[in-house]
């Protein structure tokens, strides 16, 4: 039997490395280390001093560096089994070039010294990165002996690959639950969510129990799992079925749950907390300094979205009310950038997307494109779409990387595709510039022009984004290019007067969009303008009420006056694209637009303004 990487690798997104469900300094689980050496200890206790400091804005005496460092001398010279276990972790988040093949050294180092966490994340990655069936099955063996030595982690995963019957394993119900059960009875809670999900439906429909599900639910979201609080806020703030039953929306329940769970600092009820003093909703006063507090304690506990909140604070300040005299946040960019690096040890798309934004501009930090468009590349990877645009921006110009243009075009590519207006215009200079190949029916200008008509049609872009591409189109049309391949150049100055026009009234200051607007003009009549103005005001109009009864989008940046509302909590730490920083526009071809400056966490209503609430956010699912 041949057991495909494919395969193995979907079936093993049900089972995860270690991760810490407690207090623990960045995200290193050592609540099951057994008898771990003084030296490691400390340097553990330093690290979460070092976390806490840097929650608060401050600068720790000993750094998150020094005391990895420190880690890595006990590893490397004094063979300390939870150190190498620990470097092999922490190797794995530090986003370095070869940094998986360093950390399976430093894993397979430390299983061999008996550390069973090490077990399990060593047989997790050979298992899930292996064509052969001998490695696959040397993988799970490993995860198997953690099981075994009591490991809590590698329970459930053992558990998951009966369910799957994974490796040559049966699948086997009854085996999986056993071991998620001994997880679970030891306080696990994820082991008691799992166990949730089994008798919800994964156990298969001969173990569907609606009413065990709903326990090991609350068991679990009383033991501060994540998932668990996720689902069980989301049943009782709105009211959901889960299984066949109806639970009855509560949100003073859930209120009092998750206050409870950040009386105990689980960072994930700290979080929510914070979110909830921040928006004011559910009934919890809207209180921004105690949500400030909030958010700094889930930070010091690791959790990635209140680690990005709180870095979009200091990265932009806040002041509530200018006219009280007192700044609430005091803008402070190294903090900011060291809380995003935390946040990027957690492989947040938008943490990662953001430290490249610091390396990218020389703030806080030398300039360093190479290292810009290292942590662009892995933030594009993870999904986040101004990443994307930003990859293919440094691989067009060749900043920090080869010039490829086929690389960049690809992901101006996915970035259009994921929805976002600048890779659609950076792939409509392209086209125009003859760097892509174009349909056979088509030509550059033809390509490029349904790019930019694409921008000029949708309903919510940027207002720089929507100028350089009325620009564009507008150069296309007065050119006439809009012709077959060979023949002569036929000049639509009607249309190239219309997109200059609207141009101009986006950016009314601009002296190139009015001396372009002159130009057409001169090619037509007073008729002609009479009419097209006519149109362009309609078709203005027409957008603006389009835009006033369209959903609010999440906005973009900070603002002076107002506090930062929590991120959306998602898996991926994902926020809305951030609106496009000015980019030179002409209608001749130019390299694409530059994307923004930083993500940073959407701004809620100024005091004294009409306030839009946005919807509960559930925590950040990590496992």
């Amino acid at each position: 039997m041949i057991v495909k990487t494919t395969l193995v690798a979907a079936a093993l997104s049900a089972i995860t490395l270690v991760q810490a469900m407690g207090a623990s300094a960045l995200g290193l689980n050592t609540e099951e280390w057994k008898k771990p050496s003084a030296e490691m200890v400390a340097q553990v206790e330093a690290m979460e001093k070092a976390m806490a400091a840097m929650a608060k804005g401050e600068t720790p005496e000993v750094t998150l560096q020094q005391a990895i460092d420190k880690i890595r001398e006990l590893a490397d010279k004094g063979n300390d089994k939870d150190a190498l276990f620990a470097m092999g972790f922490l190797m794995q988040q530090s986003q370095q070039q070869n940094a998986l093949a360093e950390a399976m050294t430093y894993y397979k180092r430390a299983a061999d010294a008996g550390q069973l966490q090490a077990m399990n994340n060593y047989g997790f990655i050979l298992a899930g990165s292996s064509q052969e069936v001998e490695k696959t099955k040397e993988g799970l063996d490993f995860i198997k002996k953690a099981a075994e030595g009591g490991l809590n982690a590698a329970r459930r995963n053992m558990a998951a690959i009966y369910l799957n019957g994974l490796g040559g394993e049966e699948r086997n119900p009854d085996g999986a639950v056993e071991l998620l059960e001994k997880a679970a009875n030891e306080g696990d809670g994820q082991a008691q969510f799992e166990l949730a999900q089994f008798y919800l439906e994964l156990g298969g429909p001969e173990k569907v129990d609606d009413d065990k599900a709903w326990d090991w639910l609350n068991k679990a979201a009383d033991s501060g799992n994540p998932n668990a609080l996720a689902t069980l806020g989301s049943v009782l703030f709105d009211g959901k079925t889960f299984g066949a039953r109806k639970i009855e929306a509560d949100p003073k329940a859930a209120v009092e749950k998750f206050s409870k769970l950040a009386e105990q600092n689980v960072p994930a009820g700290l979080r929510t907390m914070a979110e909830l003093h921040a928006s004011g909703q559910a009934g919890v006063e809207k209180d921004f300094p105690k949500a400030l507090e909030y958010f700094s304690r889930a930070a010091q506990g690791n959790d990635a979205a209140a680690q990005v909140v709180l870095a979009g604070y200091y990265d932009q300040g806040v002041d509530l009310d200018p006219a009280d005299q007192k700044i609430d946040v005091a803008p402070n960019a190294a903090a900011a950038l060291e809380l995003y690096r935390l946040a990027a040890r957690n492989n947040v798309p938008l943490a990662l997307y953001n430290v490249g934004i610091f390396y990218e501009e020389g703030r806080a930090v030398d300039q360093d494109a190479t290292k810009a468009f290292a942590h662009f590349l892995q933030a594009a990877g993870g999904g986040f779409a101004p990443a994307m645009q930003k990859a293919g921006v440094y691989y067009l110009n060749g900043a920090g990387t080869l010039r490829d243009p086929i690389a960049a075009a690809g992901w101006f590519n996915r970035a259009a595709a994921m929805g976002l207006p600048e890779g659609l215009l950076s792939l409509g200079v392209m086209a125009e510039s003859g760097m892509v190949a174009v349909a056979a029916e088509s030509t550059p200008a033809k390509a490029a022009s349904e790019a930019y008509q694409q921008i000029v049609n949708a309903p919510q872009v940027a207002d720089q984004t929507r100028f350089e591409a009325l620009l564009r189109l507008g150069g296309i049309y007065f050119r006439g290019a809009l012709v077959a391949a060979g023949e002569a150049p036929a000049p639509d100055y009607e249309n190239a007067y219309k997109q200059f026009k609207q141009a101009t009234e986006l950016a009314p200051g601009n002296e190139l969009a009015a001396n372009l607007l002159k130009e057409a003009a001169a090619k037509l009549t007073p008729e002609q303008i009479k009419k097209v103005d006519a149109a362009v005001a309609e078709a203005a109009a027409a957008r603006k009420a389009a835009l006033e009864t369209a959903a609010p989008a999440a906005q973009q940046g900070g603002q002076k006056g107002a506090a930062p509302a929590a991120p959306r909590a998602e898996p991926t730490g994902q926020r809305t694209a951030p609106s496009a920083a000015p980019a030179t526009a002409s209608s001749e071809a130019a390299a694409p637009a530059a994307m923004p400056a930083a993500a940073a966490p959407a701004a809620a209503p100024a005091a004294g303004g009409e306030e839009k609430k946005p919807g509960f956010r559930l925590p950040l699912f990590n496992r």
